[in-house]
């Protein structure tokens, strides 16, 4: 009993640690392997091609609406990725997507690539027509929309 006592009191200031606040995001930076690393305001974003896709989110966090941004792939293809030598390089790319506070998840090139899934993956400024107030990247497809990042702020590629 001693020992489950001494436990609990050395892990519940760890698990009552709660994730840094999030904070509204305006511009995202594409770096890593590309050739031409970038930052994109809101205003940036919104003077490019751009894509819409309308989706219901379920779960505790359930939405539905009209999502407008640029395609991922579209900013990947504008940056240009850097390939290592080897029979299909490209498709090992992983891109990271994180958000201000420190959520982040990972899309392969394959799922965006229009050679292969092609999903509209999009960098969200506007919902239903009105200015977001913060990025978001949108997944298609993803139900609970569990990787969908708000407040984004980087996207790395692998």
């Amino acid at each position: 009993m001693r020992i489950l006592l001494a436990f609990l009191l050395l892990v519940t200031p760890v698990l009552a640690q709660e994730a840094p606040p999030a904070v509204p995001s305006t511009s995202v930076k594409l770096d890593g392997a590309v050739k031409t690393p970038a930052t994109y305001s809101m205003a940036d974003l919104a003077a490019l091609s751009s894509a819409s896709t309308t989706l219901t989110i379920q779960g505790h966090d359930a939405a539905s609406g009209t999502w407008k941004g640029v395609p991922l792939m579209a900013l990947i293809g504008k940056a240009g990725t850097v390939e290592e030598k080897g029979h299909g390089a490209y498709l090992q790319h992983v891109i990271i997507a994180r958000g201000t506070d420190g959520y982040g998840v990972a899309i392969a090139i394959g799922e965006i690539e229009p050679k292969f899934e092609g999903k509209q993956v999009i960098v969200a400024y506007q919902k239903d027509g009105a200015a977001l107030p913060s990025l978001r990247l949108i997944i298609p497809g993803d139900t609970h929309a569990g990787r969908d990042v708000r407040d984004l702020m980087e996207l790395t590629v692998h």
